[in-house]
């Protein structure tokens, strides 16, 4: 691991020196204006968005309602990988539904995180395993911007986009040949090194990017099983752009990630290996691989056509609690789309799409392998000048689950210049895979695993929103949503030992509302706040981790002339209601638990259950950064700064209690707060 991020900085250093040689060249080309044209067609300004639609649309005139996180808000914030990128915003909650290897996911406006499609550039490139693990392998530093659509989007995206999508845009050369490195140290041994690098030349541009990073296991309270995971991680990607003519582009893009992490039993894998801590160790070995390529021909000025193929390898290798789990995950997709002017007032978008899905786990009952063909077409018309009307249909075919059919239709009226309402109808639906998409613990009986789903996951939702935008000095917008998910998935343990997916009978219905008010009063200071409210119907029993009814974002952004710049951001989390979504679950009955006792049903404390609810409590991180030289900053933070940890009031480590109200083997899933503690970092960053 540490040998192969030494490659990938050197190979940054070698790009980097030849990347500032090119810088002059670049300057003498781009006064003669033959680079300055093809800049142009490289790079997309921050207030142009393409997922609602896929056509480019300024960010106030999306019929499609698009929240947009730019690169400055990224970097003022100092995030280290995508889910970094997107905490702090209304509607926004990144998931952990695992205390000793610390699962991952993004929920959307209170539904599960399986429910979120994630894209880069427009390409699905997570499932499953990838979902599960390969979150926190994207590095801030390949992110141009993010935009986040809510609400079932499947009639452009296919399956997954039900609660919402986010589409990463990954940062494209300029006109200038610029270069970064930066490396920073922390509590928990965490030390990070990260080097991006792009150029142009002419036609072409290219940009590099890789990233080391290790942190340490953390055991809050003592007990010698970590909340917060140890692992080793390095990355690489490398995205080319070529500008083949003037009405020919073509994208192609390369990732690699390799991550080791260990969580649980504290100590070295082997030291665990004959110890009772490994009945709470997880130890994981992942090796992904991701490969896409989009090709943008715009044949005639009202014909443009849009050629998509990405394939993601993902392979993991884990030691499950003294259970060997092996799996490979392929998933590859392909799309031609069209898209056509038939006048000035009307735009049509459709296409076919191909989506196969491969998994193998030596310990599921059967492998799964699904084809998914796909038809889709949109259209998008104008009525009058203030009018606009978005209409379409999507038929897939499953192998396993037949037809599903998505239709949605939307509405955009412009009230005024900087007034507009939205209103948008729709339906989603996913295809589950395996079990990783519904909930990761600790599992007594071993991992025989068996997927007994009949129906895809489908889902109505309902959206109204209200922005006015009056530029940079404020941009305030309300949104009203309802989600019905029926035939939500949910998992059990069967009485031959197996975890069971399965459609649960009955629905879930998530009725939210979101505000939020963004402001730049002053060139050197920007504000923002969000709330959201969220009521849960959850017959079915399909909430993976308790959410919040109520939570509320602040953020602070300040960038003063001389160099120093200030991130303050702040979330705060009203009760959630635990016996809900975990039921009845005991604490341990022994003071100062060993594992030992842990693992014994019989030591749990029947007069002492977990809690109902949850308290309320606030995340707050604080980010600094000084610029001493042009080319060179130093900067400090703190997440959680008051140093709120779950371990403080409750383990995440619980005894869930069965139909007699008896406890049942202990289980790492409980988790409703932060599993880290106070975290203080300081780096330096250059750059060319």
């Amino acid at each position: 691991m540490r040998h192969a991020a030494c490659s990938i900085m050197l190979v940054l250093a070698c790009t980097l020196s030849w990347s500032t040689a090119l810088a002059q060249e670049e300057s003498r080309e781009d006064e003669t204006g033959d680079a300055g044209e093809t800049g142009e067609q490289v790079y997309e300004t921050e207030d142009v968005v393409v997922t609602g639609t896929r056509t480019k649309k300024l960010l106030k005139d999306a019929p499609i309602k698009t929240e947009l996180i730019r690169a400055d808000e990224i970097e003022a914030k100092g995030a280290v990988n995508l889910l970094d990128a997107i905490e702090f915003r209304p509607g926004i909650r990144i998931d952990n539904v695992c205390s000793v290897c610390n699962t991952t996911g993004v929920k959307i406006s209170g539904l599960p995180s399986r429910y979120t499609l994630m894209l880069i550039d427009g390409m699905p490139m997570y499932s499953s395993l990838g979902t599960t693990y390969g979150l926190l392998s994207l590095p801030a530093s390949e992110i141009e911007r993010i935009e986040i659509v809510k609400g079932a989007n499947s009639i452009l995206y296919g399956t997954d986009a039900i609660g919402g999508v986010i589409n990463v845009i990954t940062r494209k050369p300029g006109k200038d040949a610029e270069s970064q490195l930066s490396v920073e140290g922390g509590m928990f041994l965490w030390k990070r090194a990260m080097g991006y690098t792009s150029f142009r030349k002419g036609d072409f541009g290219l940009t590099l990017t890789g990233t080391f990073a290790t942190q340490a296991s953390v055991d809050r309270d003592g007990d010698q099983v970590s909340e917060m995971t140890g692992y080793d991680q390095g990355s690489f990607a490398g995205t080319a752009y070529w500008d083949i003519a003037d009405d020919i582009n073509l994208t192609l893009r390369v990732a690699s990630v390799l991550e080791k992490r260990q969580g649980g039993g504290l100590g070295s894998f082997l030291e665990v290996l004959d110890d009772q801590r490994r009945s709470f160790s997880e130890s994981i070995l992942t090796r992904r691989f991701e490969g896409g390529g989009r090709l943008d021909y715009q044949i005639l000025d009202w014909l443009r056509s849009e050629t998509i193929l990405s394939s993601t390898y993902h392979y993991q290798d884990s030691d499950y609690e003294g259970e060997v789990y092996e799996a490979d995950q392929l998933m590859l997709y392909a799309q031609e789309a069209v898209f056509l002017s038939l006048a000035d007032c009307y735009h049509l978008v459709g296409g076919l799409s191909y989506r196969l899905e491969k998994l193998d786990e030596n310990l599921a009952e059967a492998d799964y392998v699904y084809h998914m063909p796909g038809v889709f077409v949109q259209g998008d018309w104008e009525i009058i000048e203030d009018l606009e009307f978005v209409h379409g249909a999507r038929f897939d075919y499953h192998d396993h689950f037949g037809a599903v059919f998505t239709p949605r239709g939307a509405f955009k009226y412009a009230l005024t210049d900087e007034l507009t309402l939205r209103a948008v109808a729709g339906t989603g639906f996913r295809a589950p895979t395996t079990f990783y998409e519904y909930a990761h613990g600790v599992a007594p009986e071993g991992y025989r695993l068996l997927n007994d789903t009949h129906s895809p996951e489908s889902s109505i939702n309902a959206n109204l929103s209200a922005t006015l935008d009056l530029g940079r000095k404020l941009n305030a917008a309300l949104e009203c949503s309802w989600n019905r998910v029926r035939d939500p998935i949910t998992v059990e343990t069967t009485e031959q030992g197996y975890i069971r997916v399965f459609n649960a009978d009955g629905e879930l219905d998530v009725v939210s509302v979101e505000a939020q008010v963004q402001s730049q009063p002053l060139e050197w200071l920007m504000a923002r706040t969000g709330y959201g409210y969220y009521h849960y119907f959850d017959e079915a029993g399909a909430l993976v981790s308790a959410p919040p009814s109520h939570q509320i974002n602040l953020g602070v952004d300040l960038s003063f002339d001389f160099g120093l710049k200030v991130s303050l951001a702040a979330d705060v989390f009203a009760p959630m209601d635990l016996r809900k979504v975990y039921g009845l679950g005991y604490n341990i009955g022994v003071a100062d638990p060993s594992l030992a006792d842990w693992l014994d049903p019989a030591n749990a404390d029947l007069g002492s259950p977990k809690r109902e609810r949850s308290p309320w409590y606030a995340l707050i991180n604080l980010r600094v950064e000084q610029r001493v030289y042009k080319w060179f900053s130093v900067y400090a933070g703190v997440d959680n700064l008051l140093d709120y940890h779950q371990s403080d009031i409750e383990s995440p480590l619980f005894f869930p209690a069965d139909a007699d109200g008896n406890p049942t083997d202990a289980d790492v899933v409980y988790i409703w707060g932060p599993l880290r503690g106070l975290f203080f970092y300081a780096g330096l960053k250059m750059e060319v």
